[in-house]
């Protein structure tokens, strides 16, 4: 692979990285912020991650976090955010890498390269799920937990998914208890690397509408029993009281009233 970055002496403010397979190269990607008390209803899971990234900035034992749950709560967006926070507050300069979660067959190159830089790095996997018989699942789990790579000091795995185990059985069947019982113990295996597990959960309706509140206040917008009727018809046309419905409708007001 050779160097994936251009230099190994890396700008202060290039926080965010993303590799791209087909040039075989993290490139930064500049000009971005995440601003953690956007994200409402989430407070333990904020403490939590936040927690694990101090300890990460500080030399500290910090865990490799899976995030896993409903959809929408936030659970990429709290992972950026919390590297802008605490590099703000702390001093730090943690990096974040996102690797594609169709690209996990780079990883290992990815970590060892990362090992020769002087700089900690989160690598970041989003919405990660997978099959039992996959390779990326076997090389994946042994990354996480196992492999030499596993142990280098200045790279932590952060991962969503929407999966708390990370996988599906797939379609196979069998009749055979003993061989069914370690299909599902290769399939938690993965899971059961993570050092930490966070949840996140879907909101009720009341939370929801609190979210869009905050939303409409930050936009400075004009919140009335008009807009919470169409805040709520709005939740029934996503499916949900995520985080995310909130933003959106919120969002979309502002850009329908300019």
């Amino acid at each position: 692979m050779g160097n994936i970055l251009e230099s190994k002496k890396l700008k202060d403010n290039q926080i965010f990285f993303i590799f791209l397979q087909k040039k075989n190269k993290l490139v930064p990607i500049d000009d971005l912020y995440f601003e953690i008390d956007d994200l409402k209803e989430i407070n333990e899971q904020k403490k939590i991650v936040l927690d694990n990234t101090v300890s990460f900035s500080r030399n500290r034992h910090a865990n490799n976090i899976l995030l896993w749950g409903a959809k929408g709560m936030g659970k990429s967006t709290l992972v950026k955010s919390a590297v802008c926070y605490v590099n703000k507050t702390s001093k730090s300069n943690i990096k974040l890498v996102e690797v594609l979660n169709n690209e996990i067959g780079s990883l290992a190159e990815i970590i060892y390269e990362l090992g020769q830089i002087n700089s900690k790095f989160i690598i970041f996997i989003d919405d990660i799920s997978f099959r039992k018989n996959e390779n990326d699942f076997r090389l994946f789990k042994s990354l996480v937990e196992g492999s030499l790579l596993s142990h280098i000091k200045n790279v932590r795995f952060y991962v969503t998914s929407n999966l708390r185990h990370l996988s599906h059985k797939g379609k196979d069947q069998t009749n055979n208890d003993i061989e069914e019982k370690e299909i599902s113990q290769n399939l938690l295996s993965l899971s059961d690397r993570f050092g930490c597990w966070v949840g996140f959960f879907d909101s009720s309706k009341e939370q929801y509408l609190e979210m869009v509140k905050y939303y409409f206040s930050k936009l400075s917008l004009k919140y009335s029993e008009k807009e919470e009727k169409l805040a709520l018809e709005w939740s029934i046309e996503k499916g949900n009281f995520s985080g995310r419905t909130a933003f959106q409708f919120a969002y979309g007001n502002r850009i329908n009233k300019k």
